[in-house]
């Protein structure tokens, strides 16, 4: 507070005709100490009683139903929480069963695509084992067509190398039975 104002406040009690004089504060004549003091136990007396009979059960029935809510409610909490509790284990079940039939049902295709797989192999193995015989057959007659046919060159070129250094035609017989010699040493 500033200096002016507190100097104007202490003026104003004690200037003669304020209310703060001294004559004039009731509570502060000692002759009316006796009734006032009567007047505060009928007061005290009546406010215990009104306290005491209407706003303490209140009060009490208040807090009592709190903590039966806050109590019901930790017992529904705990209830949910068990719940909660056999619902992750029953999932937790469920899913392991279904790691193992996917596991299982793995192993199943698994199982099939390689039977499927080896049953192809011996397919094309067949096919490709019965490509290679009609090869190997085709390549045996062809050799022979070309063995034939160098015999046949070759008893052609024998006899013309033997007519030329001769002069005369050679036998046929003696000089193919010596070509067809000669070329069985050979192969």
């Amino acid at each position: 507070m500033r200096p002016t104002a507190k100097a104007l406040a202490l003026a104003a009690m004690l200037l003669p005709g304020s209310a703060f004089a001294v004559g004039n504060m009731p509570q502060l004549n000692t002759q009316d100490m006796a009734p006032q003091l009567v007047w505060l136990a009928i007061l005290f007396a009546l406010l215990y009683l009104l306290m005491s009979a209407v706003a303490v059960p209140r009060i009490s029935a208040t807090l009592k139903a709190r903590d039966d809510k806050i109590s019901g409610d930790l017992a529904a909490a705990e209830k949910a929480n068990e719940d909660a509790r056999t619902a992750i284990e029953t999932y937790n079940q469920r899913l392991v069963a279904a790691r193992e039939s996917a596991r299982g049902l793995t192993r199943e295709r698994e199982e099939a695509d390689a039977t499927a797989a080896t049953a192809r192999l011996s397919q094309l193995s067949e096919r490709i084992g019965a490509q290679i015989a009609e090869a190997e057959k085709r390549i045996g007659e062809q050799r022979a067509n070309a063995l034939t046919g160098l015999e046949q060159m070759a008893n052609e070129v024998a006899e013309s190398a033997y007519a030329k250094l001769v002069g005369k035609p050679a036998d046929a017989g003696a000089l193919n039975a010596k070509v067809t010699s000669a070329m069985k040493r050979s192969s």
